[in-house]
């Protein structure tokens, strides 16, 4: 199986997470009536996702048959693009457009398709699925008339006309990197990046999807433009997911397996969802080499820490779901910003959680620097890292830092209001 395949599957699944991002940001500017089409669009998407992530466990498990996934999985597409393309409402100055609503849909269905690679590296290809997303979009009410290179074709008019807008330079760079487009993409997210204030959260984000376009761009190999891309990413945030994929990419490439390994664990400490089985794939395979090679597994020193017995309220068994983000952090006392941070799931738990130096936020400090620190274990109901009403969370206060010999119980039982 060929290095590009590999990174195909570990960081297009990445790049889903923020495929909508330009719809959320556009939000923020639009008038309430707007607000509610996109909260829609982006509920309903978020619906889809989950569903079809219970199908692929199904299918996985052997509970459903292939057929039945193909069945299933069809209807939720077509269910989504008919939602898509319903004929609503909405203000003259709405930035993104129905047909972008539209292409945006459609961008959420190819992105897994476009994932075909990281099947195949599994063992599981999906023949058909390229070709399902397009039938789907054929059959869509109202979409007889436009084809995919039309709907592209429109949003790259609106760009000559509004060649400030980042966020339209980002959906089409993304668009086309799903086409195998990869030259063509590298342009796109460049000019996105043009008219993005570097002060943006998102900055750093695109920085490294443009890496990823200019390591596609170049057959999938690793060179020195590359790097520099990929270095001044990590020099922005030092855990942006697709710059430690591409990392543990050339580390693989050059057989350096337990680098990648390190490249893709720090990476998985931010990832979740298909990302994160991705690159757990992405380790697997790497830890498998250096077996074949008789070759010893380092595991990294831990250093000082604090050891968690983390477990959920009984009470509170019924209100959450398995696939809901646990963020557990260490902050200083007196402190709001955390210092490490680890993410799991509702369904890992109970779990056994080791916060250490591996988990900092910011590069040169970590737990080994206090004495004692304040816990946190948070139920995120939204799915954001920000705490919401609503969520759930447990919490300790003073807790010794250790070299991990010892462990403190603690249980998540309160909702935050």
């Amino acid at each position: 199986m060929t290095l590009l395949w590999l990174g195909i599957g570990v960081l297009t699944l990445i790049a889903v997470v923020i495929v909508f991002w330009p719809l959320l940001k556009s939000r923020r500017e639009r008038p309430a009536a707007e607000e509610t089409e996109a909260d829609r669009t982006a509920q309903n998407v978020a619906i889809f996702r989950e569903r079809l992530a219970e199908l692929e466990k199904e299918l996985d498990a052997g509970t459903l048959t292939e057929s039945a996934f193909i069945e299933l999985k069809t209807e939720l597409e077509k269910n989504l693009l008919i939602d898509a393309d319903e004929k609503r409402p909405v203000t003259p100055a709405m930035r993104v457009g129905q047909s972008q609503l539209v292409t945006i849909t459609l961008i959420a269905l190819l992105v897994p398709t476009f994932s075909f690679g990281l099947y195949a590296y599994l063992g599981r290809a999906d023949d058909v699925a390229s070709k399902m997303a397009m039938d789907v979009w054929q059959q869509a009410p109202g979409q007889d008339d436009i084809s995919i290179e039309e709907a592209i074709a429109q949003l790259e008019d609106e760009l000559e006309q509004r060649p400030e807008n980042a966020e339209g330079w980002y959906l089409l760079a993304t668009t086309r990197m799903n086409m195998n487009q990869y030259a063509v993409a590298v342009d796109a997210f460049r000019k996105s990046l043009t008219h993005l204030p570097e002060s943006a959260p998102e900055f750093p984000m695109v920085m490294g999807q443009l890496a990823q376009a200019m390591f596609f761009a170049n057959q999938g190999e690793m060179n020195e433009e590359v790097m520099a891309q990929v270095d001044a990413t990590l020099r922005l945030d030092a855990n942006e997911l697709t710059a430690l994929g591409l990392l543990g990419i050339a580390a693989f490439e050059a057989q350096d397996y337990q680098t990648a390994i390190m490249h893709w664990q720090k990476a998985l400490r931010a990832a979740d969802g298909q990302a994160a089985q991705s690159l757990q794939t992405g380790i697997a395979r790497a830890k498998a080499q250096l077996e074949a090679q008789g070759v010893v597994i380092e595991e990294v020193a831990e250093g000082p820490g604090v050891r968690l017995q983390l477990d959920l309220d009984d009470a509170l068994m019924t209100e959450v779901r398995g696939d809901q983000l646990i963020f557990v952090y260490a902050r200083a006392p007196g402190e709001r910003m955390p210092i490490t941070v680890e993410r799991l799931q509702v369904s890992q738990l109970p779990a056994d959680v080791f916060l250490s130096a591996a988990n900092s936020m910011v590069e040169g400090r970590n737990l080994a620097d206090f004495e004692n620190v304040d816990i946190v274990a948070r139920i995120s109901v939204s799915g954001r890292a920000e705490q919401q009403p609503g969520d759930f969370k447990g919490e300790l206060s003073n807790v010794k830092v250790t070299d991990g010999d010892e462990s403190v119980r603690l249980t998540i039982s309160e909702r935050v209001e």
